[in-house]
């Protein structure tokens, strides 16, 4: 299989088109890649820019409407620059009758952003979540990969410190 190189134009990296070419050739077909491939893309660009979804239905060889569909259903892209620390609150409904948006709350306030939001210095993004598969956990937090639960309001100055460093 041959992928374009990217155009002098590209919103997408020559060396992220050519990781992106690797992992396609693992798949069976183009769409069964493409959550990993958004994935990917995502990592290596911030977020999916409409540039960059445009650039991405030509490599996926699918229509831009199917790129964009998936990429907006899942709470794990963005189509907006995201801080370099993503948290996400469980809203499901075993984390709200255990608090969750007390535990929104005290991340909002500690960031000083509303939910949906990035900090003015693109350190952190507040993301509210539909379930971080973690009941047993609840209230539940992710900071980017790492899984935190049971979470208290008075937990978050803590958490966040770590991350502000």
């Amino acid at each position: 299989m041959t992928y374009p190189l990217a155009p002098p134009s590209a919103t997408i990296p020559r060396a992220t088109r050519e990781r992106l070419a690797k992992l396609l050739a693992e798949y069976p077909s183009k769409p069964a890649a493409l959550l990993t491939a958004l994935y990917l893309v995502q990592a290596e660009c911030n977020h999916l820019s409409d540039s960059v979804l445009t650039e991405l239905a030509d490599i996926m060889e699918m229509p831009k409407s199917v790129i964009y569909e998936v990429t907006t259903f899942y709470s794990l892209y963005s189509t907006r620059p995201v801080g370099n620390n993503i948290v996400m609150v469980c809203q499901n409904l075993c984390c709200f009758l255990r608090g969750s948006d007390d535990v929104m709350m005290a991340v909002a306030r500690e960031l000083g952003i509303k939910p949906g939001e990035t900090t003015a210095d693109g350190k952190f993004t507040l993301r509210p979540v539909e379930c971080l598969a973690a009941c047993e956990r609840a209230p539940a937090i992710q900071i980017n990969d790492k899984l935190m639960g049971p979470v208290a309001p008075a937990d978050i100055p803590r958490i966040l410190a770590e991350y502000r460093r």
